[in-house]
């Protein structure tokens, strides 16, 4: 029976969620975690649903059968039209609509996105999290998880089966509560890290002999014009905007942090030596056999040995003899794709790195595919070692 498999999968996932809680208790596993269990929330909301829509054709059905017994036909058209107008074929307003399932199949990208927010600016500190965090995040995938074994219980193992807008109803409650606590225990940790990490920004950025490169995006007050930051330069027009010499001194250095966010915590560790080193090839887990696993991080990478991503681009300072702008065909390597690899998994751009104002994070290698097609130039990618043109 599909009720039997369903009982073992949550029996499963409890077993895993419990191993997580003991073994790792980070935000980033409770993160992972949570929204694993609302997708198995999804699961079971979907078969409710279809229970559901069987319930209230055997409903029908009954009362029909009722009806011939006493009846004939003409008549039973009549008595079921009168006493039972909700009994018609496509009547009855489904009390849990697509709103339902709209809410809890977006309850994980909406955690998932607080959480990238958090650990895009504040790294490795939002990673682990606070004892506090933790708490709240344990409690909500307990409560969660409860429910879903809770209703599979009642399924399986009650003689007397609730009906099914029952089991809806309190999963839906569960999981909105779920996803609104997650949310904002993931927004006041933000809050909480970022109040400690701000005064420390000063004193760190303290030139020292062998300090790791700075992010661009942090403030240094007291270097040279030369070295600041992206926000420096707005300092300096507002006392010498009409000295050009002085605007080009500070704009000419902008283009040499542009490398350094491969230093910070945006790229794995990995990420940043093979984009620091052109010449270090991938280690033996992207080849034929491999695992497909950082060394550093253990993140799983979905490629092939060998494998490459077209993107066409449209040249618009070259054209055809019909006055279109000419086509450009690009073959994203295997090696650009893991020198974009996060720690935790996921993928950032490093061409935005290199030449935009804000970083783009992608959740799979097709979306940061995607992302090169959509966002960059033909230029910037023929500037990229690991990115070569093809006629």
């Amino acid at each position: 029976m599909s009720y039997q498999k369903m009982e073992v999968d949550a029996h499963a996932a409890i077993k895993t969620t419990q191993g997580t809680l003991q073994e790792a208790v980070l935000v980033v596993s409770l993160v992972r975690t949570l929204t694993s269990s609302f997708g198995s929330a999804v699961d079971l909301y979907r078969k409710l649903k279809r229970r559901g829509h069987d319930e209230e054709d055997d409903t029908k059905d009954h009362y029909r059968t009722q009806s011939r017994r006493r009846r004939d036909s003409a008549l039973d058209h009549a008595w079921d039209r009168h006493h039972h107008p909700n009994l018609k074929v496509g009547s009855r307003k489904d009390h849990y609509g697509d709103s339902d399932e709209k809410d809890l199949t977006t309850s994980s990208f909406y955690i998932q996105a607080e959480y990238d927010r958090g650990y895009r600016e504040l790294g490795e500190k939002f990673a682990r999290g606070d004892l506090m965090t933790q708490v709240q995040l344990q409690s909500q995938i307990i409560q969660l998880e409860q429910t879903l074994l809770s209703i599979y219980s009642d399924l399986m193992l009650s003689t007397y089966i609730l009906p099914s807008h029952t089991h809806l109803a309190r999963l839906v409650q569960t999981t909105r509560s779920a996803r609104v606590a997650a949310i904002q225990a993931l927004k006041m940790q933000y809050q909480r890290i970022h109040v400690h990490v701000q005064p420390e920004k000063p004193e760190v950025h303290r030139p020292m002999p062998g300090a790791f490169p700075l992010p661009t995006h942090a403030p240094r007050p007291h270097e040279p014009s030369t070295n600041t930051g992206n926000r420096k330069p707005k300092r300096k027009a507002r006392s010498r905007s009409s000295d050009s010499s002085g605007s080009a001194q500070t704009l000419i250095p902008r283009s040499k942090p542009k490398p350094h966010p491969h230093a910070n915590k945006l790229f794995c560790v990995y990420a940043r030596d093979l984009q620091g080193d052109l010449q270090l090839p991938l280690v033996d887990n992207y080849k034929t056999g491999g695992n497909n696993k950082c060394p550093f991080c253990h993140a799983h990478a979905s490629i092939r040995p060998g494998k490459a991503w077209e993107v066409v681009m449209n040249d618009r300072k070259k054209h055809d003899k019909h006055g279109r702008g000419a086509l450009r065909k690009f073959m994203v390597g295997t090696r650009f794709v893991i020198k974009c690899h996060r720690e935790w998994g996921g993928f950032a751009c490093v061409l935005c790195a290199q030449f935009k104002e804000a970083d783009t994070v992608c959740r799979g290698v097709e979306a940061l595919v995607e992302h090169l097609w959509r966002e960059h130039t033909g230029e910037e990618l023929a500037k990229e070692e690991d990115i070569a043109e093809v006629d």
